[in-house]
């Protein structure tokens, strides 16, 4: 495994939340570029934020987030936004990259988690959630070649 920890300065993010079975957040994603295209918001990357452990939440009470980054200091103006400008903690994480399909990420966050505690001897800021970057888009790029950067904040 090929995780290393950087130091990541706090990101600006518009953020939809949702509650619910982590594997049902793709259409919050959906709707969040839709309206970014929409109103010509000046957002790049896609990030998915998880706050809860699914080994010790129910899925029905999963929260998680389906956000994009835009530029620091930037204020949602347009009425009908379908969320907010919020903040993702900078500071510590461990991170690594998986290659691969979004549906076969559930054991590779368990490995992860276990590599980081284990191998690394840190300890996960509870504070902070968990959260993806994704490298392509999963609408034109087979889910074999998936791009996924994940972030563990230690």
């Amino acid at each position: 495994m090929n995780v290393q920890i950087v130091r990541l300065n706090p990101v600006s993010i518009i953020k939809v939340s949702h509650i619910g079975p982590y594997e049902e957040l793709g259409p919050k994603f959906e709707a969040l570029w839709s309206w970014i295209e929409q109103n010509n918001i000046p957002a790049t990357r896609s990030i998915g934020i998880y706050y809860d452990n699914p080994e010790h939440v129910p899925a029905n009470r999963l929260r998680s987030a389906a956000c994009a980054e835009v530029p620091d200091g930037y204020i949602i103006t347009a009425n009908g936004a379908p969320g907010f400008v919020a903040t993702l903690a900078g500071g510590d994480y461990a991170t690594m990259t998986y290659t691969g399909p979004y549906e076969a990420m559930e054991p590779v966050w368990a490995q992860f988690t276990t590599y980081v505690e284990a191998i690394l001897n840190r300890t996960i800021r509870e504070s902070e959630p968990a959260f993806e970057v994704y490298l392509n888009d999963p609408a034109n790029t087979p889910p074999d070649q998936l791009v996924t950067e994940m972030y563990m904040p230690v």
